[in-house]
């Protein structure tokens, strides 16, 4: 049975703010308008004001002319954005060895994701699912081009999980256990982040204010995070600013319960890769940059995001680097620049110009990010270097008060190095191979403690997929599920697994309650068409392809096994057709080679 849960810290913790507790709800910010105009105002005009919105009501950033690329080809693949009356459709198109045109892949977007000053990305919402389309905006480039980390020849159709929804909109409700499903309406309230992401659930400050209560000192019906001491105030930030490598969710907990105020790791453990192996440039790593800076390291930890940034407004383009320096020069007022004075005006005598220059993005295409390292000479961010096999690759960013115990932190870590681990390319047999053990060690010690405890079970079996064992691969999977028999990502898992052991009958067991539970996905189809094709049931196997390839008729790897069951099913002639097919939606020439391989391998 399931462990119980690490207390609750928002009723554990102590604190004075009475708002964190569970049952203080949110109210949205149209409860705080009424009080707070003026920063009502600003923060709306702030990038997290501006975080997310309905496509129909956003206010228009992107260009639909000639100069734009609204059309454009990517690996053989043509992509096409149209405005319609009331929002906008993103299509794929290809073409078949013939010429002939496949049906597209279309998504409407539905939602903008990103407040606009790099660009925009936009999700497709489909039966309460929530899908990122493969088409984006970049601002400075002015022009579509694909969405950071998509390749099209691999029929990419990226599914939104709660974890990236958390810092890009307000709220969502998930449904328990789903990978990327949301109670409806999927947004009950404002779609961007509002007041209470920093301020906490604001019911109690506004039934407290409405009712005329009398003021405190320091009123404690909701947070102001300048009465939090520095390292609560910089959860406040780390929530969304703080992604690192891995994040592990603490046992029993949800990344939705954190509330302003209480310290994020009670929740979260966030891993980031060791200092020397991570790159500089990163586009959510400028947190992690801030805190190996001199600035940081001088302030003895009172330097802190909002010592430089307001959060309810941005400074006006024109006077951006007068209040930069102004935020420079309450720590170093005593000691001037030393460039020489032409030099100083030249740069606008801006501190920022030199000491946090704007770098090319090392993650995402088209976008660049600013140096919060500060440093002193300005250098060409550092790469990442290799790393010693004997030396655990990832590190957890917090370690104080607040932490976990240590038997906690080595369960976490153990999770967040396998999932590392099977991300690295199976080429990399040594390093895969030591971080799976490294992962297998401390889950093994942790299982032994909390028997109950399904995402330590899949994390196990993680591990055990980067080391090639199979079989104890899906005694991990088969426990996990046992312990979450409604969790989308442990059931995907016990589908993987059990096919990879050759037990077929238990993959499509499972992957026919994966396809009940998330229709819109292509994984679970996929995942049974592929064990019903082990099993030699052609017919079937083929059915759950056609109904993948609705969803997405430009994935190469169902086309692949479409084909396999054409061919199975007497049509040879068609069956080869259909390969020559799914490798020309492919980008490279080793895909596409590996693609027709397996062809020639499952149809002997």
């Amino acid at each position: 049975t399931p462990d119980p849960p690490t207390p609750d810290p928002r009723v554990s913790f102590p604190t004075p703010f009475r708002n964190v507790k569970p049952d203080v709800r949110y109210v949205g910010d149209g409860s705080c308008a009424g009080c707070h105009a003026a920063i009502d105002k600003s923060y709306h005009a702030h990038p997290m004001g501006r975080s997310a919105g309905l496509v129909s009501r956003a206010t228009p950033i992107e260009s639909f002319g000639e100069t734009a690329h609204t059309s454009f080809t990517t690996g053989g693949f043509q992509l096409r954005v149209e405005k319609t009356a009331d929002g906008m459709v993103h299509r794929v198109g290809a073409r078949n060895p013939a010429g002939a045109a496949l049906p597209e892949y279309v998504t409407t977007a539905d939602i903008t994701v990103g407040s606009g000053t790099r660009g925009r990305s936009y999700l497709t919402v489909q039966q309460g699912a929530i899908w990122q389309t493969p088409v984006s905006w970049f601002t400075a480039a002015a022009r579509w081009d694909l969405s950071p980390g998509f390749t099209a020849g691999t029929g990419d159709r990226r599914a939104v999980l709660p974890e990236c929804l958390f810092c890009h909109v307000d709220r969502v409700d998930p449904v328990p256990g789903a990978r990327n499903r949301y109670r409806e309406p999927v947004f009950p309230g404002q779609v961007a982040i509002g007041c209470e992401r920093c301020h906490g659930p604001g019911e109690l400050h506004v039934a407290e204010r409405t009712a005329g209560g009398v003021r405190e000192e320091m009123d404690t019906s909701i947070v102001n995070p300048k009465h939090l001491s520095a390292e609560l105030r910089a959860a406040v930030c780390e929530q969304c600013h703080l992604q690192g490598e891995e994040r592990v969710t603490r046992r029993g907990r949800a990344l939705s319960e954190f509330r302003p105020g209480l310290p994020f790791e009670q929740f979260v453990t966030v891993f980031v890769r060791l200092p020397d192996l991570a790159e500089a440039n990163r586009s959510v790593g400028q947190f992690e940059q801030m805190e190996r800076s001199r600035c940081f390291a001088g302030s003895g930890g009172r330097l802190g995001c909002t010592s430089c940034h307001n959060p309810h407004e941005v400074p006006a383009a024109a006077d951006r680097d007068r209040v930069y320096r102004g935020r420079c020069l309450t720590c170093h007022e005593s000691k001037g620049c030393s460039l020489p004075a032409p030099d100083r005006q030249a740069k606008g005598d801006s501190c920022i110009a030199c000491h946090m220059p704007r770098t090319g993005s090392a993650n995402i295409t088209h976008a660049s990010v600013t140096d919060h390292r500060v440093p002193r000479v300005p250098t060409p961010p550092v790469g990442p270097r290799s790393l010693d096999p004997a030396a655990i690759p990832l590190v957890a960013f917090r370690t104080g008060p607040h932490s976990p115990p240590e038997a906690e932190r080595a369960r976490d870590l153990g999770i967040a190095l396998a999932r590392s681990a099977i991300k690295i390319p199976r080429t990399e047999t040594a390093k895969r191979n030591a971080v799976g053990l490294f992962a297998t060690t401390r889950l093994t010690a942790s299982l032994q403690t909390w028997r109950g405890d399904a995402p330590a079970w899949t994390g196990l079996g993680f591990a055990r997929t980067a080391r090639g064992e199979t079989e104890a691969r899906l005694e991990a999977a088969t426990a996990a599920a046992g312990l979450a028999p409604d969790s989308e990502i442990v059931l995907g898992e016990l589908a993987d697994a059990a096919a990879a052991a050759g037990r077929f009958d238990v993959s499509v067991e499972t992957a026919t309650r994966l396809i009940g539970m998330t229709p819109t996905a292509v994984e679970p189809l996929h995942a049974r068409a592929t064990a019903l094709a082990r099993l030699r049931e052609w017919d079937r196997a083929e059915e759950d392809c056609r109904a993948a390839l609705r969803i997405h008729p430009l994935h190469p790897q169902v086309r692949l096994l479409f084909a396999v069951c054409r061919h199975h099913r007497g049509d040879p002639a068609g069956g080869r057709r259909e390969a020559d097919t799914a490798a020309r939606l492919t980008t490279s020439p080793q895909q596409r080679a590996a693609l027709l391989d397996r062809y020639q391998h499952e149809t002997r």
